[in-house]
């Protein structure tokens, strides 16, 4: 009997027929083609995908970057294959953000109406601003002391502060070296946060009262184009360009004051004094006391000009206060609470003086 063939089902058959009918209708190269991607396929499975991944990743990241289209190979063992990708990437989500810069803080000094602690850059570029803590007392605002020689570490840059101080504020500033200052409304310090160099060195305008402790380095105070040298002392210094005008007046110790290298010291209960501009230096004999009376709680003069009188009060209250020019070199011996109002004391002055007094707009001119 004559075996029959058994019959296989139509899924194995079909490949064998289909490669035949289409060997017909595909060309030669075609097939050959075919039989190279499956092949590539087949290696890139063998790969870790994982790894695959990542490299992946980090050639589109590039790919994104440069805007254009480059070739990322893989090789796999001894197998001379090698797989070209070539892609043109655009991906909003991937876009590098810019970075965010900061804006530099920035003030207007007209606008302070508190003690101010501004930090500087070597530009004096304001960085930051904190506002100093203020209460009933005088407040004090100490810089930490500097460390001792043996633990300072390589030189670096000096880093310096701002005080600035407003109308109706009196203020310390206690400085690393021990020193302290106070501060007269009006004024501004700058200061290093730490003495390096081999001069204590400050900057000033205003007035404040200086209490210098005692060091091995010179204590230095640089107002305007003048400059105070300390030998260990206390004493009184004023720098006003409204004024025209910088005096130091001595309570104890030993200071000298110099203008274009030129330095004439001082004994305690003397003043010295140039007009801002002039290099000419003048000494003379006063009572120290009365110059730091604005410490206190109250306005207190003795023989002192009506233009500097005006300035306080015009610092003091926040005020504009014009004195006619014939009037300013007038002195007069006077105490107000510093509790009085503007107007109280600008009607007591009225009367002091004999002289007219106009208000307009919140300011004042005498006349």
């Amino acid at each position: 009997m004559m075996a029959m063939e058994e019959e296989k089902p139509y899924s194995e058959k079909s490949p064998g027929r289909s490669m035949q009918e289409g060997a017909k209708q595909r060309p030669e190269w075609a097939d050959e083609r075919a039989e190279e991607l499956v092949e590539a396929i087949h290696q890139v499975a063998r790969m870790n995908r994982e790894l695959t991944t990542a490299k992946l990743e980090q050639r589109l990241a590039a790919l994104r970057r440069a805007r254009r289209m480059r070739r990322i190979r893989w090789m796999a063992g001894s197998v001379a294959a090698a797989i070209i990708v070539l892609v043109l990437v655009w991906r909003p989500w991937m876009e590098v953000k810019p970075e965010r810069v900061m804006p530099v803080a920035q003030v207007s000094l007209p606008e302070i109406t508190v003690p101010t602690l501004i930090a500087t850059g070597t530009a004096d570029e304001i960085l930051e601003i904190d506002t100093l803590v203020t209460g009933t007392t005088m407040p004090v605002y100490e810089v930490k002391k500097e460390q001792p020689k043996e633990e300072q570490v390589l030189p670096r840059e000096v880093k310096y502060n701002r005080v600035v101080i407003p109308r109706g504020y009196t203020y310390r500033v206690a400085l690393s070296d021990g020193s302290v200052v106070t501060l007269n409304a009006g004024s501004e310090l700058k200061f290093p946060v730490e003495f390096r160099d081999p001069l204590r060195e400050v900057e000033f305008k205003g007035e404040g009262y200086f209490e210098v402790a005692k060091g091995e380095r010179p204590f230095v105070v640089k107002a305007g184009n003048t400059r105070v040298r300390v030998y260990g002392t206390r004493f009184n210094l004023l720098y006003s360009e409204q004024l025209a005008l910088s005096e130091a007046v001595l309570l104890e110790g030993s200071i000298g004051m110099s203008v274009l290298g030129v330095e004439k010291k001082i004994i305690p209960n003397e003043r010295v004094y140039c007009v801002v501009g002039d290099s000419t230096l003048q000494v003379e004999k006063v009572n120290a006391g009365d110059y730091i009376s604005w410490i206190g709680t109250s306005f207190k003069y003795h023989g002192v000009r009506l233009d500097k009188i005006m300035y306080d009060f015009a610092n003091w209250y926040g005020v504009e206060i014009q004195v006619a020019p014939e009037l300013r070199n007038q002195t007069y011996t006077l105490e107000f609470d510093k509790t009085c109002s503007i107007q109280e004391v600008m009607q007591m002055m009225k009367l002091i003086t004999g002289k007219t007094i106009k208000e307009e707009g919140g300011a004042y001119t005498i006349y």
